[in-house]
């Protein structure tokens, strides 16, 4: 960190101590919501995956996979057969298994310094069931929008992803047989050696998957104060009306900017924010929750750098890589808003975004979705050899 960096830094938590000391009571509200929110959505969401994921490498399952999956993966991401779980979990199971995913592969040399920044910039996505649950029938308590939303999103992730891919070097392979392309790939299961037995293996793996999972915990408490504290001052009033000078053009509504300000820092709060915009017409609304989904707050990307510091995956390059996937997300949902709006009904009650958020059983939605991982995973393979048949 550079000297002018450490000085912003330092700046913005000494003006964060002394919100939580003149607001002692606001600071313990928004911890403690910050709080429920890990505990009851997160952490159920987000452990099975990191626990799956770590066994995953641990086993020289993704040595197998690169294998299997290079047919694919090189043509279509320019990235190596085992990118492929990354790729999968991270659009089942949510922010930040891509990142912790991409860092693991890194660590095992099974990602270059190139392919680890082009993987982790399009494999942190919003989970389904934040945005199919929480945001469509919680919030707008319209499932069609929780769709069109969840198809921008991801859709503008993997365009991304194939934009990226022009960036990297062709890599000139052979393919064998179907054949020898199994046999290859167990040959790379069985090379892989692990003096642990099954039982150190597991413990390393809940180990370092709660590691990950209190982080998060941290990031979420600390964004949570630091995102009331810019309400309670009245920054993010200035913010909105910058923002609504900025797109002035666009006629954006004062609410809707205010959300995208909220957005900017914390992906929850500015959602919410939109969605209570009642005034502003219904497409303003799903174009901002759009961009605050692809853009995911600083909240998140603080998650993602901080698994990711110590390689040589750049901030400019992912928060270039957001930018970008702000203008596809906005553009296909801008696109599929006029397809499907004859049959779009926002209700005008809605569920409050808290209860939204606790009505779901996340721990059976969260193995629901591994399980869709793995079927996903099984398909690609199945779809691998098929295409070297």
């Amino acid at each position: 960190m550079g000297n002018y960096s450490r000085i912003f830094f330092l700046i913005i938590i000494l003006i964060l101590t002394t919100f939580m000391i003149i607001n002692p009571q606001e600071t313990v509200t928004a911890a403690g919501m910050g709080c429920k929110l890990w505990f009851t959505i997160l952490l159920p969401a987000l452990l099975p995956f990191f626990i799956v994921a770590e066994l995953m490498v641990s086993l020289g399952f993704v040595n197998f996979l690169g294998v299997i999956m290079e047919p694919i993966m090189r043509p279509l991401f320019r990235l190596p057969g085992c990118s492929s779980l990354v790729i999968v979990m991270g659009f089942t199971s949510g922010f930040p298994i891509g990142a912790v995913l991409s860092r693991k592969l890194y660590d095992e040399n099974l990602l270059n310094a190139g392919e680890a920044e082009r993987l982790v910039s399009f494999t942190n996505n919003s989970s389904p069931l934040f945005i199919l649950g929480a945001v469509g029938v919680g919030m707008f308590a319209s499932p069609l929008a929780g769709y069109l939303l969840a198809f921008s999103h991801y859709l503008s992730n993997i365009l991304l992803g194939i934009i990226w891919r022009f960036r990297a070097s062709p890599v000139i392979s052979t393919f064998r047989r179907q054949q020898s392309l199994w046999q290859d790939a167990c040959k790379a299961f069985l090379q892989h050696r692990n003096s642990q037995g099954i039982g150190g293996l597991l413990g390393d793996a809940i180990k370092n998957s709660l590691n990950n999972i209190l982080a998060i915990a941290g990031f979420v408490i600390i964004f949570s104060v630091l995102t009331r504290m810019l309400s309670v001052w009245g920054i993010m009033d200035s913010i909105a009306v910058m923002l609504s000078y900025l797109f002035k053009v666009f006629c954006l509504p004062y609410p809707v900017a205010y959300g995208l300000g909220m957005g900017m820092f914390e992906i929850t709060l500015g959602t919410r924010t939109v969605v209570l915009a009642h005034e502003a017409e219904l497409l303003y609304q799903l174009l901002a929750v759009s961009a605050i989904l692809a853009f995911s707050g600083f909240s998140i990307i603080a998650q993602v750098m901080s698994i990711m510091a110590g390689t040589p995956v750049r901030l400019s390059f992912y928060l270039l890589s957001r930018l970008i996937q702000i203008v596809l997300s906005v553009v296909i949902t801008l696109l599929g808003y006029k397809i499907i709006v004859p049959r779009l009904a926002v209700s005008s009650f809605t569920i409050p975004y808290y209860k939204a958020l606790y009505s779901f059983d996340a721990w059976n939605i969260s193995l629901s979705c591994l399980a869709i991982g793995l079927v996903l995973i099984t398909l690609m393979m199945i779809l691998s050899l098929w295409w070297q048949d």
